[in-house]
């Protein structure tokens, strides 16, 4: 793998996460990346210096962790510092994800302790704002991993979809959490028992 191959594995990732049309799984990350073009890119020696690194697998894992910290990804950032300490958080979130899906599943029962209020309540949208679910997220108490493993058991972003009224922040929430969640691999039926279970203790 060259430097040429990382530039078209990250053309496929940048536009997953920014197109509208474009599907990574659906076009098999392939794009339109033209080698001349790269050639002319003042910022090609970072592509070539991410082919040293990893495998492709391992940069498209460094790409998605990459768009899902950050609203816009300029790869002098990517093989940056601040790059490769995104990845490092990411790796760790994901190898002990069913450990942070469980304390972030704590950090909702202490909420609904705090505010006395039931676990459904996290979910309910009133006049139009932002439920308690999207305002811990928002403000980073809980991890997008999490809002997507919940979506996936609980099915509540149709109901967001059709009762929040605001038109910015969760349109483009939901664009996020939909576009990383075919990347994101759990078992759901574990997932599913540690609720439960924490909802039963």
């Amino acid at each position: 793998m060259d430097g040429f191959d990382v530039y078209k594995i990250y053309l496929a990732i940048k536009l997953h996460f920014t197109s509208e049309s474009y599907d990574y799984f659906k076009h098999n990350g392939k794009t339109t990346a033209r080698l001349n073009t790269f050639t002319k890119r003042r910022d090609r020696y970072f592509f070539h210096k991410l082919s040293r690194s990893y495998s492709s697998s391992a940069c498209v894992d460094y790409f998605v962790a990459g768009f899902i910290g950050s609203d816009t990804v300029w790869i002098g950032d990517v093989v940056g510092k601040s790059g490769q300490e995104n990845y490092t958080r990411w790796q760790k979130r994901i190898e002990s994800l069913s450990y942070v899906f469980e304390g972030d599943v704590n950090t909702l029962l202490e909420f609904i302790e705090e505010k006395k209020i039931k676990f459904d309540d996290l979910f309910k949208v009133k006049d139009g704002q932002h439920p308690p679910l999207v305002k811990l997220y928002i403000a980073n108490k809980i991890t997008i991993e999490s809002m997507i493993i919940l979506d996936d058991i609980l099915n509540y972003t149709k109901q967001f979809n059709k009762q929040i009224k605001e038109t910015v922040i969760w349109p483009k929430k939901y664009k996020l959490l939909m576009n990383y969640k075919p990347f994101l691999k759990y078992n759901t039926t574990k997932m599913k028992m540690i609720i439960k279970k924490k909802i039963n203790e």
